[in-house]
């Protein structure tokens, strides 16, 4: 019987959206590494609504639901594991009662400080993996990163940037 080493980068163009969630976990493994290690208790899935927020001040859930093509529920999710941190604020919204605003509390923002420069180096290095000018399909680029990071670590080559 003949065994492949790894059957979804075998299978190809068929198994892009199994090969695009590996990717994907791996990536989220990684960053909450680097949290971890900083000792920021803050979760990489959590990072677009809390950006978002913070850059817009005051949102809906259906104003998020929009700007970040998620459902409402998601951003509910979201919002609420958020707010059991201290991370944000809602209030219900003057104009319509049915909605709430969302923004960041103190704590919020003292954490977006924290995070700022990390999510620079963050930026920086995935932009080292992504921007390689070699790979001529989808599938090149993510078997790119994954043996990159496979020679060193995501959370050790930003960690190293960082410290």
């Amino acid at each position: 019987m003949l065994i492949i080493k790894d059957s979804l980068s075998h299978y190809q163009e068929l198994a892009l959206g199994s090969r695009l969630k590996r990717l994907s976990d791996s990536l989220m493994k990684e960053v909450a590494k680097i949290y971890n290690e900083l000792a920021l208790d803050f979760d990489p899935y959590h990072m677009p609504v809390f950006k978002l927020i913070s850059e817009q001040s005051e949102l809906t859930i259906g104003e998020i639901s929009n700007l970040l093509n998620v459902t409402q529920p998601a951003v509910t999710q979201y919002i609420n594991a958020l707010q059991r941190k201290k991370m944000i604020l809602s209030k219900v919204d003057k104009t319509d009662k049915r909605k709430k605003k969302v923004s960041l509390s103190s704590f919020g923002e003292t954490m977006l400080q924290k995070l700022k420069p990390i999510w620079k180096v963050i930026d920086a290095e995935l932009k080292l993996l992504t921007h390689n000018t070699e790979n001529k399909t989808l599938l090149d680029h993510i078997t790119f990163i994954e043996n990159e990071t496979k020679k060193e670590s995501l959370s050790r080559r930003i960690l190293l940037k960082i410290n």
